[in-house]
């Protein structure tokens, strides 16, 4: 009989990626912790202090929202911040989740400062200013007006719920830190099929957002798990929703992704492991 698998590995049991919203309530005492990947922080702290332009961006204007969300940080870790640098940057030492601040800007959502120090293909500078339909834009949804749906739920729920959401995607290597995925995706080009089982992984966001009370602004948080996809693929539920997932995955989620360069590896994958 196969084990039961964790809830952060069944988001592929529903099928191919989906772009919807798909935000579930969560106890708020689970916001942030437990932290199943804080062996990460080393590595985070480390790109906090040698990368900070390229991990952390702000508008100038945001102190008093990350202020106020470095308090909720702090008593969710239990932990102080007492260096000087931006709040933003002292709270997002303490987790292994990236945080990011919404903010109504002109009537419109609009990501006021972040640290991204595990972006999914993409980086601080160019998120920063982006409003919600910006940053939603390439995301194939077809009529489902993504964006526009977010911006309501950022309006509507209240400072005490947290909502939670996972989506999935396959990389090669298990760097965390990838603002540039064509350095993956070349890399793969250029590999041979026996390097699949130890470089290919399932790279998984668990994203939440919750409304600051005072200020009114929205923290997006990302935390990211890396898992060796050879090691998953050993669960045969595993595999059989894998599998299904990827092959039945739409050409267009497949090109939001990029996934052509890896198509060869993962079927290789499968083929052994079946």
């Amino acid at each position: 009989m196969s084990a039961k698998l964790p809830p952060h590995l069944t988001t592929k049991m529903n099928g191919p990626p989906k772009f919807e919203v798909g935000l579930k309530p969560i106890a708020i005492e689970n916001w942030l912790f437990p932290d199943d990947q804080n062996h990460w922080l080393e590595g985070k702290g480390k790109l906090l202090s040698l990368k900070t332009d390229d991990v952390y961006a702000s508008l100038g204007d945001t102190e008093e929202i990350q202020a106020e969300l470095a308090q909720l940080v702090c008593a969710a870790a239990n932990q102080e911040i007492t260096n000087g640098e931006p709040l933003l940057i002292g709270a997002s030492r303490l987790v292994s989740d990236d945080l990011i601040i919404m903010d109504k800007r002109d009537g419109v959502w609009t990501l006021v400062a972040a640290t991204l120090c595990a972006p999914t293909f993409f980086n601080a500078q160019y998120a920063i200013g982006k409003s919600l339909s910006l940053l939603h834009d390439p995301i194939p949804s077809g009529d489902f007006d993504l964006s526009g749906r977010i911006a309501r739920v950022f309006d509507n729920f209240a400072p005490d719920m947290v909502l939670e959401r996972f989506n999935w995607t396959v990389q090669w290597c298990d760097e965390r830190y990838t603002p540039n995925g064509a350095k993956l995706r070349e890399a793969a080009q250029n590999a041979q099929l026996n390097e699949a089982p130890n470089m290919l992984y399932e790279r998984v966001e668990r994203q939440t957002i919750r409304k600051l009370p005072k200020t009114g602004a929205v923290v997006f948080t990302i935390r990211i798990r890396l898992s060796k996809l050879s090691d998953l693929l050993q669960n045969k539920d595993e595999y059989i929703a894998f599998e299904n997932a990827w092959k039945n995955a739409p050409q267009n989620v497949r090109e939001y992704k990029k996934w052509a360069t890896l198509e060869r590896h993962v079927t290789h994958l499968l083929e052994i492991m079946r």
